[in-house]
């Protein structure tokens, strides 16, 4: 037998026996080897961040899927509705930037414009909104633009007297949790599980080598 394991057993018999049954469950009878727990990690954490990544896609598409609905006049709320419903319920779906319902909010402001101007033949949100796209203001920012040069040119009614929407109606923020029982949630929670256990084992490996050292040290010099 060579010394190295020698004096590994010489160590173990100069324990009691209490200690030496707890000290031979936990480094020769491990049922999950140490490169076992290295694999699993790796593997969930690449799951993991795939599924994070895909529930991002996912928001991404349906935000577009509300600005496309807006833009078309079409089913917008339903649009807001599956977006807000994916955003509660997964992680990494934050959206940074709130979402604009420049499409809606333009409507609103001719569908005032309109109403207030005189229903003559002439339409003084056509004209104002030529003149806005001939400057290059953002679609975004046409209603508005519209409503200043309607107000202005605008002489059956008093200017003060016409009330815009509140752009805050047509303005949408969206808040992600920080972790959600979804599948990126629930791997990324084994995931962590695992990688501290791995820690523990490299701490309890570590502490056994210094007393089994001390050990050595104290009685074999």
């Amino acid at each position: 037998m060579s010394i190295k394991y020698q004096v590994y057993f010489d160590t173990i018999n100069m324990m009691n026996g209490r200690e030496q049954q707890s000290f031979l469950r936990h480094w020769r009878k491990k049922h999950i080897k140490n490169w076992h727990l290295l694999l699993m990690f790796s593997l969930l954490l690449t799951v993991g961040l795939f599924s994070l990544r895909q529930n991002n896609l996912k928001m991404v598409e349906l935000r577009n899927a509300v600005i496309v609905a807006d833009e078309n006049n079409g089913d917008v709320e339903l649009a807001l509705a599956e977006l807000n419903k994916h955003v509660f319920k997964h992680m990494n779906t934050k959206i940074v930037r709130p979402i604009e319902l420049a499409g809606g909010y333009n409507r609103s402001v001719e569908l005032v414009i309109r109403e207030s101007s005189n229903s003559g033949a002439r339409d003084i949100y056509a004209e104002a909104t030529k003149v806005c796209e001939k400057r290059g203001i953002p679609v975004a920012s046409i209603a508005q633009c519209a409503a200043n040069y309607a107000m202005q040119n605008n002489s059956t009614k008093d200017p003060a007297g016409i009330k815009l929407p509140d752009k805050n109606l047509f303005t949408y923020t969206f808040a992600s949790p920080k972790w959600a029982p979804d599948f990126a949630g629930i791997v990324l929670l084994i995931t962590s599980v695992i990688g501290i256990w791995i820690i523990l084992r490299a701490i309890e490996y570590i502490a056994v080598r210094l007393i089994i050292k001390s050990r050595i040290k104290n009685n074999f010099l």
